[in-house]
């Protein structure tokens, strides 16, 4: 669970940012962005046409997941702060939404794996999921050490 909730914290840093320090978030939000490249390059192996096409699907994918993530925020915020003055079908509604934000999720997900299997080779398609999560780990850790300083 707190693993969870560190990937949606990560999350949604990365996907609103902090209002109050612009300056200091366009250039940590450059220096991620940039780790990123290097971490999935990297791991995938990543040729430069290949690079090419996949940052190219590959942002345009995060863009969208962003954007529903937020979206599910929104809602879960609201109903979260609301729910003792929400009638039972209200819940119901928000239920409902939060499942399906999970299948706006899933079938963005779908939708992009057929388009990253048009761009790179199977195994590297396959790798791209756990170099995901390997860089969401990653981040984690940095988190990690970077409280404990």
């Amino acid at each position: 669970m707190i693993r969870i909730k560190h990937i949606i914290l990560f999350t949604l840093i990365a996907a609103i940012g902090f209002t109050s320090c612009k300056p200091k978030q366009e250039k940590t939000e450059e220096v991620l962005k940039a780790e990123k490249i290097a971490f999935f390059n990297k791991k995938l192996n990543l040729t430069p046409e290949e690079s090419e096409h996949f940052w190219t699907v590959y942002n345009e994918y995060w863009e969208r997941k962003n954007q529903i993530i937020e979206n599910k925020r929104k809602a879960m915020k609201y109903c979260s702060e609301n729910i003792e003055t929400l009638s039972d079908d209200e819940i119901i509604k928000y239920g409902d939404l939060y499942v399906d934000f999970k299948k706006q999720e899933s079938d963005l997900l779908i939708e992009f794996n057929e388009k990253f299997k048009k761009i790179l080779p199977p195994k590297k398609v396959f790798k791209l999921y756990q170099t995901d999560y390997d860089f969401k780990t990653y981040l984690l850790q940095q988190i990690k050490k970077s409280g404990n300083k």
